[in-house]
């Protein structure tokens, strides 16, 4: 009796060896992408994230361990503003 239990415990050991072993290791694939502002984007992008309605920063989709996720970069985003001078400029080569 007791030779039969320890004999299947080590079978069902193998087995589960076996299963483990012969499992495909589960990868995060080439085209990975996070989501922010409701779209899709690709790693490996830089954006600048809103959250809530006051809070936004400058983030880069990374890859954490086998996951997608944000890294932030610098609070508050980038803000282009165009001088008068070249606002007065092209009016005037329009003209």
């Amino acid at each position: 009796m007791k030779q039969a239990l320890t004999r299947r415990i080590v079978l069902s050991i193998g087995f589960v060896a076996v299963a483990c072993l012969a499992a495909p290791p589960a990868f995060a694939g080439q085209d990975c992408e996070c989501v922010g502002n409701g779209k899709r984007v690709k790693e490996g992008s830089v954006v600048c994230l809103q959250i809530g309605s006051s809070q936004r920063y400058l983030a880069r989709c990374e890859r954490n361990l086998n996951n997608t996720s944000w890294k932030k970069i610098t609070d508050g985003c980038p803000v282009s503003q165009m001088s008068p001078w070249t606002t007065a400029n092209s009016a005037l080569n329009q003209g």
